[in-house]
């Protein structure tokens, strides 16, 4: 299994990627396209099955684009996972971690806080709402998805059924946010209105939905946000400000687990928060050190960590709204002693790379939701003075491929 939710496997000579296959099983398959010597292919019958195998519980299975592993226990999925970060540093960045991978288990189901409803036609004409296909624009109408939150499904229950799927036919995407006690619902459409319908979409959707809060319209002319500014999300002893378009965790079981592990830390000194988001690590760093600096750049984003942070009830917390390359090449003269990264899918540039190694931090958190390019920076590190000392996996998204990772590191000599 490879990175990405597919089997790798050969036929005639040919590297083949196929998803829903597992390791050790024959199985029939349709090409569907070639990139360069690799052949993607879709399965149409398993021949000879893994023992491994269970039965998939959701029956969008294999058409929805959301899950991949359903065909695995998720004891499996774990193991499958664990292996595939160790085996992706390995290859892509020449890390050869042979220690242990200590890995965090969500719930398997209704883990989701988040959820992203594709709004369109069906070929007859008819308004639907659910997801896209696996690498398709193609729409599949759903009723209820398993790794939704239980306030979710029932919020895509309400609106998918007359009369709200006629209302909101001039959506494209529908964006559901639940609190941290599933109770509360921000509702971020996206779609074109003009600004009185829009405000009666607003009002009608706050009026006479229950859970929702916030109502945000966005569209090519900006955004609009009625009822409740923003969502309060709570994770463990800490609260946060969430506004329409900030990014957050999107899975809801191991947010504690994870902001311990990464504020875990020995007491004093200054910590520096990259890609800060909100502040979901800036808030527990800001107990354990003397300073803690936090970058982000998001407008929104940076406007909630402000928040958060003028809040918090440590007072030593600088919110900085910049990106991380404008931030570090003002910053020469600092010498943090921790430096935490939780950058988006592309992982952070060579360039602040660089700029972060002239600055010598004692230790490195890199939290990363990518595999690839994880194994590309930690790469780049351990070339220029820095060891890696663990590795933890967070299996926040069960039946998907993704994996969260943090590796920590600490400066040689």
């Amino acid at each position: 299994m490879v990175y990405g939710g597919d089997a790798l496997g050969f036929h005639a000579g040919r590297t083949i990627l196929a998803p829903r296959v597992l390791p050790g099983e024959l199985a029939e398959v349709e090409e569907v396209r070639r990139q360069k010597r690799v052949v993607h292919a879709r399965p149409l019958r398993i021949l000879d099955a893994s023992p491994q195998r269970i039965e998939p519980s959701c029956r969008y299975f294999g058409r929805c684009g959301g899950c991949h592993y359903q065909h695995l226990s998720p004891d499996s999925q774990v193991a499958a996972k664990t292996e595939i970060l160790r085996e992706t540093l390995r290859r892509l960045g020449k890390v050869n971690w042979e220690g242990p991978i200590i890995a965090h288990s969500s719930p398997a189901w209704n883990y989701r806080n988040q959820a992203q409803l594709k709004v369109g036609k069906m070929p007859g004409g008819a308004p639907a709402m659910g997801f896209y296909e696996a690498e398709s624009n193609r729409l599949i109408p759903i009723d209820a998805c398993p790794i939704l939150s239980p306030r979710l499904n029932a919020m895509l229950t309400t609106l998918r059924n007359e009369p709200w799927m006629e209302a909101l036919e001039r959506c494209r995407e529908i964006e559901l946010m639940a609190d941290d006690r599933d109770e509360e619902i921000m509702l971020t459409l996206t779609g074109n209105w003009d600004a009185q319908d829009g405000e009666l979409l607003a009002q009608k959707l706050l009026k006479e939905v229950e859970g929702i809060r916030t109502v945000a319209l966005l569209q090519e002319s900006g955004l609009r946000v009625f009822g409740q500014p923003h969502l309060v999300y709570r994770v463990g002893e800490f609260t946060y400000r969430v506004s329409p378009t900030s990014f957050f965790q999107s899975a809801r079981f191991l947010l504690a687990e994870m902001v311990t592990a990464v504020a875990d830390q020995e007491s004093g000194g200054v910590a520096m928060d990259l890609f800060a988001g909100v502040g979901l690590f800036t808030l527990p760093l800001a107990e354990k050190f003397d300073q803690v600096i936090a970058v982000e750049s998001h407008p929104q984003g940076a406007s909630d960590l402000a928040a958060n942070a003028g809040k918090a009830s440590r007072k030593g917390i600088r919110a900085i709204a910049s990106t991380v390359y404008d931030f570090l090449r003002r910053c020469a003269q600092m010498e943090p002693d921790l430096v935490v990264m939780d950058p988006p899918r592309a992982g952070v540039d060579a360039t602040s790379l660089k700029l972060l190694l002239k600055l010598q931090p004692k230790r490195l958190q890199y939290l990363s939701c990518s595999p690839p390019t994880l194994a590309r920076d930690l790469g780049f590190l351990l070339k220029h003075g820095y060891e890696l000392d663990s590795l933890e996996l967070f299996d926040c998204f069960p039946q998907t491929y993704h994996i969260e990772s943090l590796a920590r590191l600490s400066k040689r000599g």
